[in-house]
Order: structure tokens, then sequence, then C-alpha cells
């Protein structure tokens, strides 16, 4: 479309500034800055809106340089220019230059003492930007929103709930902006009665709120928003269809596909992969490859997710080749990429190939191996029977990485039955975690696995002392539309009798059937 501008702008008799203007915008938008540059240095003369035109893009594409030297050369600037030098250098992290300017300025409006504030809040300075919110003559609503998101930001709700108490006027930002700040806190309960108190909400509102969900909730509100006329967006479908992920609800994450697909986002990488990871974790693979398949444009956690995929429900041959194809197509594997790839070489007992990736991960890709890929290494050694190979690859470890693979390890030492090495382990972990309930449970079952019988009550004893539970084990299920929760030793649902009776009448044909 820009061609076809330019070709009618090359046509016209005669041009004014606005012309000039709008072509040169034009290249500006389609990210072409150098063709931009080179019709503002045709144009007869150089007007400040046209000036403005291109240091605004200048700055939106970090050419900080080519906006000092077309600054320096202006006849005239407005405030805009000021202001966007401004931003320029807050973005650039030069703030003593961007207070400066700013103090140079002939004339300020509130943009510019905005353009300030919110120059040191996203510097990470919430003091000083404080300290210009206080000196601004004539605050907007604008002002007040920016001043109480970096407190949101910054995790001083209390701070943001003052100054919305003080807001001459609010507007829908301003509802949204706390509303955020109850999300990030976790606070969903306080989050919840302020979202149904707002006098209005838009798209952002339903959003942020669905957005801090963990459960079912967010399926009932997605469903609400939708009948509101409202439309989710990416971020926020991701979230829904994570949860049903997490809960195997995979009837109502086929309906949010649906629904993506309809909405336009059946080629959103995020939405995809959020989809290609709902359906494998439902066991579906098939599906979740069909998912990735149809995807135009993929990324590289679109690339994760299907590995993952693959890995996860071991196959490893098809994660390995997946991951070359990734590579030979020019994505660049990151620390995610690689921990699949090592839980893939883990499940298949292929040490060579896992040696390979986890060296090459490091030599080829400039990736630190992370405390999970130490672990995948130490399970990889610990389901080949290699216990004093992992045991002696650990300490090796960087310390503050250790306890992880400490952990796997003492799992390889509780399947292979070696008491010994398991006890120093356990040592090990709880001198560093002494309230770890799950390791005195492992280290309690080692020894009952081995019939030490009165090691192991020794074991129980200190847990019972020290009050210390391991967490107990939580499944849901999804079951005609609802979902279902059971945990270990629940006696709660009506229907418990009967549930334990088909548990047993399945084992029994599973036992008549081997």
């Amino acid at each position: 479309m820009v061609e076809r501008a330019r070709e009618l702008f090359d046509m016209m008799p005669s041009r004014n500034d606005v012309s000039w203007l709008t072509m040169i915008s034009g290249y500006i938008k389609k990210r072409r800055l150098r063709e931009a540059r080179e019709l503002f240095d045709l144009s007869p003369s150089h007007p400040t809106s046209v000036c403005n035109a291109l240091l605004s893009g200048y700055v939106a594409l970090s050419c900080l340089k080519d906006a000092e030297e077309l600054f320096g050369r202006m006849q005239r600037r407005d405030p805009v220019s000021w202001n966007v030098m401004i931003t320029g250098y807050a973005r650039a992290g030069r703030m003593q230059v961007a207070q400066s300017l700013f103090d140079e300025m002939p004339q300020k409006d509130t943009i510019s003492w905005t353009a300030v504030m919110r120059g040191y809040l996203q510097n990470g300075d919430v003091d000083a930007s404080w300290k210009v919110f206080q000196d601004i003559p004539d605050r907007d609503v604008v002002a007040w929103n920016t001043m109480m998101g970096g407190f949101v930001q910054s995790e001083r709700l209390d701070d943001a709930l003052r100054l919305f108490a003080e807001m001459p006027e609010r507007d829908l930002v301003s509802w949204n902006t706390i509303l955020q700040g109850h999300v990030q806190q976790g606070d969903m309960a306080t989050a919840n009665t302020w979202f149904r108190g707002m006098p209005e909400k838009d798209e952002t509102s339903w959003n942020t709120l669905i957005s801090g969900h963990k459960d079912e909730g967010a399926l009932a509100l997605l469903s609400e928003m939708i009948r509101g006329g409202l439309r989710p967006d990416e971020a926020t479908l991701s979230v829904v269809i994570s949860i049903c992920a997490s809960l195997v609800a995979l009837g109502y994450g086929k309906m949010v596909h649906l629904y993506a697909v309809k909405t336009g986002f059946e080629h959103d990488a995020l939405v995809m992969s959020s989809l290609i990871s709902m359906y494998s974790k439902c066991g579906l693979i098939a599906e979740a490859s069909q998912v990735f398949k149809l995807l135009v444009q993929r990324d590289t956690v679109t690339w994760n997710a299907m590995i993952a995929t693959y890995a996860y429900h071991g196959m490893a041959s098809e994660a390995l080749k997946l991951f070359n194809k990734m590579t030979k197509d020019g994505f660049r594997p990151d620390h995610a990429t690689f921990l699949s790839v090592l839980s893939a070489c883990a499940h298949k007992g292929d040490l060579y190939e896992g040696c390979r990736y986890f060296r090459s991960m490091q030599e080829d890709w400039n990736l630190t191996p992370r405390s999970d890929h130490y672990s995948c290494m130490v399970d990889l050694l610990g389901r080949l029977g290699f216990i004093y190979q992992a045991y002696d690859f650990t300490r090796k470890i960087p310390s503050d990485l250790q306890i992880n693979a400490w952990e796997t390890l003492f799992s390889a030492c509780n399947a292979h039955g070696d008491v010994q090495l398991g006890e120093v382990i356990a040592k090990d972990v709880l001198q560093a975690r002494p309230s770890d309930g799950g390791m005195y449970t492992l280290l309690a079952n080692i020894y009952a696995s081995k019939e030490m019988w009165s090691s192991a009550a020794s074991v129980r004893g200190v847990m019972k002392e020290q009050g210390l539970k391991k967490e107990t084990g939580c499944s849901w299920v999804e079951l005609k539309g609802e979902v279902v929760s059971f945990s270990s030793n629940d006696n709660a649902h009506p229907l418990i009798e009967w549930i334990c009776q088909e548990v047993d009448n399945l084992s029994v044909m599973i036992e008549e059937g081997a």
C-alpha cells in the first residue's frame, strides 16, 4: 500500500506540508526509516510538524543518535519536539539527560511533566517520579494514572489506593489500574469485589481479572465476558486454555479452541501454543500435532510446546527430530527447548545424546544450564543406574542450583534401593531445607522398602514432632462438563463407597487380564 501511496504522491502536480507529512509518516509506520529520511531530505522546507514526525520515528525505533542530530538542526521546536526527545532519552536509560532537557524547555505542558515522570518509572525510580508528580502544576487524569500505575508495578498498592482516593476525577484506566494491583498481589477475592463495583468495564477489565484466576472461575468469567459482547485478547485465551490444561478440562478446552478459530486467533502463536500444551496434558497427541501443523507463523514458544508434548509422552525420537528441524528452519532454541530435549533423552535412556545436547546448549547456543537442566542430567544418569556418577556430577553443580538435583538423585536411590547413598543425600537436602516434609517421607519410604522399620518409624517420629507433612496430592477430572477434584484419603464425596467399589472391581479386572 505504501508503494501505491508513493506513486500518487509523485503524481501530485503540487504538494503542501500536509502531503509531505502524510507520505513521511506512512514510511515511518512501516518502519522504513531510510526511505522516510530520503523523502524528508527532498522536501523543499522542513516545518516543525514534519520534523516531529521523523523525530518520533527515530525515537520509536531506538535511533537516538539520528534523533539527536535532527533535533539539533531544527530551526523551530515546539513542546512535541522536546517531549519526543525526553521520551527517547528515558527509554535509553539516560534520565540525567532527559531531566536536563526538561529543565531547559522554554514551555512545559502536562505531557512534558508526564514524560519525565514516566521515564523515571521506566527506569525503576518510583520516588523520583513521585517528586515530579508532586511538582506538576496542572495534573490531568493521565498524570494521575501514570503515577498510580507506577505504584502498582512497584507493588506499592497502598500508595496507589491512596492516590486513587485523592483523584479529582477518574476514568476507566484508573479503575483498571487498581484492579491490576489486586490481581498482581494474588488477592482475587478483593479483585472480584473491586471488579463488580466498577462503574463501567471494558475488555481490559475482564482480561485483567481472568488472568489472575488459576481455577475454573476463569472459565465462568470468560463465558460471562463473551455473553456480554466483549472480546477476550490472546493473553486471556492463553490463560483460560492453560487452566483447562491444568484441570484436564478437555470439553472446555475444545470450546475455547473453537471460539479462538471463529474470532481470528487460529494463527496466533501464543494461543495455539497454549492449545498444543492443553491437548498434550489431556493425552491427545494427534490433536496437538494437528494444531502445530496448521499454524502458519511459528515462533520458539510454538516449537517448544510441540517438542515438550513429544518429550512428555515418551516420544523421544519425535522430540529430537522436531528439535533438529526447528534449528534447521532458523529458530533459536532457548532454555525451555533444551529442558524438553534433555527430558526426552532421559525418557529414552540415551546417555550419549543427553550429554551431547547438554554440551551443545552451552557451546553452540551460549545458554547457561539452570537447575532443571542439571536435574534432567541427574535423572538420565539415575535411570540408567549410574547412581554414583550422578552423585559426582551433582557435587560439581553450582551450589545454589543443587537442591533439585539432590532430590532427583534421592529418588533414583529410592528406585534402586541404595539406602546408604540416600541417607547421605537426605542429610544434605534437609540441612538446606529442614522443613521439607516430602524429603522426610521419601526417606521413610526407602527405609520401609528395605524393611528397616525402626529407621522408618524414627523418621516418621521426627516429622510428627516437628509438625511436618508431605503436601497432599490432588487431581482433577472433567465429568459431564463439571470439573471434579479428589485428593489422597479424601472421603468427602457423597458417592465415595461406590467409587471405591468400582476401583476394586477395576483392579480385579486388570489382575485377571494380566
